[in-house]
């Protein structure tokens, strides 16, 4: 999520605050300009933590020769978790952000252009068309979160098959993703027309509308697939300690991949032509593998410590506003702030990140009615995110200490239920 915003404020100040001296401080290195411009890989990265977590239910009761998780009980703890701030970030973005940062032209088409956009928003189904892909200019962050509600919807009919056969499911949905990645910008002649007859009065040109395409949910499904072999690793690994010989080869294997990572993102190395994205899943997932599946010693103050469990908590509230805040300060902040300008931006952003992980996102992660009991309904409650005690490596590998929050508030939710 930091990469993101850090991609985000980049982009968006370096033509109109050229004199933002962070902005020329990343162009003074190379290396920094290319991470900070390419921050976007944070969405990718971001989809493999969720195919890695939301998985992990399916793999334990697997293991434990039970039942598949209730499809209706993990629908409802999804909906709990991301409708509500996303329901009232909305209501920011149409009540407030429209009307400060968009000028109204034809009150007929402004009507029907917000009206359509409200109702692809609620229903989530912003990211199917042009004229609700690009969320009223204000906050294409957005995208994201269609595709997240897409594979929720998917979980419970592909997880059996990913616990079942995980290798040969995620082959398929790498072929699955190559295919139709390499179609969105080649093929799908009749799909392209269509998008292309809807963004018609924009005068949208062929490769805008192919972009779209290209990221639409089945061009991510290697990055789920990855996530969720990695999710399995963890299972199986969880509680054994590496040797340091095997510690030293992961380490190696993360830098390595995250090498790769930089080096394809470089100018002219596209080592394997169009196809070349698929790397970006692969090297992440194996950074992943090896920071928080495998349990390295190194893993935990690097990912899991104080500030990094801050941002973790509040992440999802931060994402959802980070661009909408963005280009409000862009308009109405100072244009003399100096070096004060992305410190002040961050402390707003993670004040109303905060408030709104507080105040919304913390009401609904559980229901109210929730009483204290046991058994397997209970553990039908963790969804990825809570996945902490009971499955703790005893390495105190990361990704206990990532979960080790979460368990600290279900427990404040249950003392005060019990209150």
């Amino acid at each position: 999520m930091l990469w993101v915003v850090a991609f985000h404020y980049t982009v968006l100040r370096e033509s109109a605050f050229a004199s933002d001296p962070w902005i020329a401080a990343a162009k003074s290195l190379e290396a920094i300009n290319v991470v900070a411009h390419h921050g976007f890989l944070g969405v990718d990265l971001f989809f493999l933590i969720t195919g890695f977590l939301l998985v992990l239910p399916w793999f334990r009761h697997a293991d434990e020769g039970r039942a598949p998780p209730s499809t209706v009980d993990f629908y409802k703890r999804r909906a709990r978790r991301i409708l509500p701030a996303y329901y009232v970030q909305l209501a920011f973005l149409f009540l407030v952000c429209v009307p400060l940062l968009r000028a109204p032209t034809d009150l007929r088409s402004d009507l029907v252009f917000y009206g359509v956009n409200l109702v692809a928003h609620a229903t989530m189904l912003h990211y199917t068309t042009p004229l609700t892909s690009a969320s009223l200019s204000l906050n294409g962050a957005l995208w994201t979160l269609a595709l997240e509600a897409q594979y929720y919807l998917l979980l419970p009919l592909l997880a059996p098959l990913f616990v079942r056969w995980p290798a040969r499911t995620a082959a398929a949905f790498a072929a699955v993703a190559l295919a139709w990645h390499w179609g969105a910008y080649n093929d799908l002649a009749p799909l392209v027309a269509f998008e292309m007859m809807i963004g018609a009065p924009w005068n949208l040109p062929e490769g805008t509308i192919r972009h779209l395409l290209a990221t639409q949910l089945p061009a991510y499904l290697a990055h789920f697939a990855i996530g969720m072999l990695a999710g399995r690793a963890w299972m199986r690994w969880r509680g054994k300690r590496p040797s340091p010989l095997e510690s030293g080869a992961w380490i190696a294997a993360a830098i390595a991949a995250l090498v790769v990572l930089y080096a394809i993102h470089r100018p002219g190395n596209q080592w394997l032509g169009e196809h070349t994205w698929i790397l970006i899943p692969a090297t992440l997932g194996v950074a992943m593998t090896a920071l928080a599946s495998r349990g390295l010693a190194l893993a935990r103050p690097l990912l899991a410590n104080r500030p990094i469990l801050f941002v973790g908590r509040c992440s999802y509230s931060v994402y959802l506003y980070h661009l909408p805040l963005l280009l409000l300060w862009n308009r109405y902040a100072p244009r003399d702030l100096g070096a004060t300008s992305l410190p002040i931006y961050l402390a707003i952003l993670f004040a109303a990140g905060w408030v709104s992980y507080r105040f919304v996102e913390r009401r609904f992660m559980q229901p109210a009615s929730t009483g204290p009991g046991t058994g397997p309904d209970r553990e039908r409650g963790d969804d990825g995110e809570r996945l902490q005690q009971r499955h703790a490596p005893e390495d105190g590998g990361v990704a206990a200490g990532v979960h080790q929050q979460a368990e600290d508030e279900r427990r404040d939710r249950q003392a005060r239920v019990d209150a």
